[in-house]
């Protein structure tokens, strides 16, 4: 997300910091917070969001939210190991809220190569979880009239495949908040997707073959995205 301050008055600028000063505590916060903070109303607030192309404050929040790493610096997941090392990361929740967040939503996920183990699991595990999950490959599914726009989530390990690339570009186009798991956060698809989480991988011959958990890292952290996911969105619903 580029926002020209230029653009923007005081009041509209104090209202986009307040917003930031709650995103970089990882603090969830709603448009009647930020009005009670900055002595102004809702609508203006709603006002903001709208000269800013979004539909509305929530939009407008959840893509802050998600386009963290363009102000500062790359979020990073490096899993070590296939242990929960990772289970206190801010980004388990960040992912978990955002899934939420589309909850209603069409979630499409694609990838390249051996990772697409990693894709069907996650589809299927989608599905159980009752989410609207389905693999994408072609450009039309994007653009489809009758998907209330979700996630497009994409596993790439070198991040520089250009079909990858094209489908983040039609993605973003047409409305999709789009998540990439790669191994190089300075890869075209790192740079381009609204969210980019690392996952360390290891290239090797097959005459001197050492184990890559790529794939498999994904997979756990993904679990982990699901379990907080259950526990902060359905276990009091249930």
């Amino acid at each position: 997300m580029n926002i020209n301050k230029t653009n923007l008055n005081d009041t509209e600028n104090l209202i986009m910091n307040t917003i930031w000063k709650h995103i970089d505590k990882n603090e969830k916060v709603n448009v009647s917070q930020i009005a009670e903070e900055c002595f102004v109303s809702n609508a203006t607030i709603i006002k903001l969001s709208k000269k800013l192309g979004y539909s509305g404050y929530s939009e407008m929040y959840y893509m802050m939210l998600a386009s963290k790493k363009s102000r500062y610096s790359p979020e990073v997941f490096a899993v070590s190991s296939l242990e929960k090392d990772g289970s206190n990361s801010e980004f388990i929740p960040m992912i978990a809220e955002l899934l939420n967040y589309y909850s209603d939503g069409k979630v499409l996920v694609d990838s390249l190569g051996y990772v697409d183990a990693a894709r069907d699991y996650i589809i299927q595990k989608l599905l159980v979880f009752n989410f609207n999950a389905t693999f994408c490959y072609h450009y039309e599914a994007f653009a489809n009239p009758t998907f209330k726009k979700g996630l497009y989530i994409v596993m790439s390990k070198s991040g520089a495949r250009g079909e990858v690339l094209e489908r983040i570009r039609e993605a973003k186009e047409n409305g999709f908040n789009v998540i990439a798991f790669t191994s190089d956060l300075e890869s075209p698809a790192g740079k381009l997707a609204h969210t980019s989480i690392q996952i360390d991988s290891i290239s090797s011959s097959k005459s001197s073959y050492k184990a890559d958990f790529f794939t498999a890292k994904i997979i756990v952290f993904f679990e982990m995205v699901l379990e907080e996911y259950s526990k902060k969105y359905l276990e009091n619903n249930e």
